[in-house]
């Protein structure tokens, strides 16, 4: 049996959410399942858009009766290709991204434990993009915190 962290579940349960970006409505975007829970390096990407999900530090906020709170804060970068115009198909990839985030705030990270795992709240806490700087790419970053 493989063990695998709290931070580990969280993101492959991201990723499967964000796999469901499929550009049927209310989507804009099909990423055809190419979702990862690492990091990707450009020139490692052989079919756009690409999304990856990654975790990265984590806080704790020690509550009265030995409970705690972590907050672990998620790096969700998109890769798009467009001739056209990158930075919209990057604006609306990452509209669709927002979508997920939003509509799954209590994300069932584990569902092998009674009750079930759940985050109690999934938080944007920035966004950045390339601003077309590597036209005919696009590449943007989500930041968000996870309470759990």
């Amino acid at each position: 049996m493989t063990y695998r962290t709290g931070r580990k579940k969280i993101v492959e349960a991201l990723v499967e959410k964000l796999k469901q970006i499929d550009g049927s409505h209310p989507f804009n975007i099909n990423v055809f399942d190419n979702v990862k829970g690492k990091m990707v390096f450009l020139d490692e990407i052989e079919q756009y858009p690409k999304v990856c999900v990654v975790a990265g530090d984590e806080e704790r906020e020690y509550q009265p009766g030995g409970f705690k709170w972590r907050f672990l804060t998620l790096t969700v970068r998109a890769y798009v290709q467009n001739a056209e115009d990158a930075q919209e198909e990057l604006a609306l990839l990452l509209e669709d991204i927002e979508r997920i985030i939003d509509e799954n705030d209590a994300l069932v990270y584990d569902d092998a434990v009674n009750p079930n795992l759940i985050t109690t709240a999934i938080t944007v806490e920035g966004i950045s993009t390339d601003e077309g700087v590597i036209a005919p790419l696009g590449i943007g970053e989500m930041v968000v915190t996870v309470r759990y």
